[in-house]
């Protein structure tokens, strides 16, 4: 088995208007998914380095959700972003 560097997380924060993460790093891609419970929080799609503390970014967050993968992948609907440096 490969060993996996990289978690892909998503998250729930209470940050609606402004869900950018407390500390701004080009080497780790995040997405705005959505917002649900009558907009009381944002759905949050992130990658970081295993070991990287998710709460240093979003020191809110809950309702985690992360599985390890081998890097950083894109979709449609994650497109890479402008500011992703690898």
């Amino acid at each position: 088995m490969k060993d996996l560097k990289w978690r892909r997380i998503r998250l729930k924060t209470k940050a609606v208007d402004d869900c950018r993460p407390l500390i701004f790093n080009p080497k780790f891609p995040w997405w705005c998914s959505g917002t649900a419970g009558d907009y009381s929080y944002s759905i949050i799609i992130a990658f970081l380095p295993v070991g990287e503390d998710l709460m240093k970014y979003w020191d809110d967050a809950y309702d985690i959700d992360e599985e390890k993968v081998e890097g950083v992948t894109f979709t449609s609907r994650f497109a890479k972003p402008e500011y992703y440096k690898e």
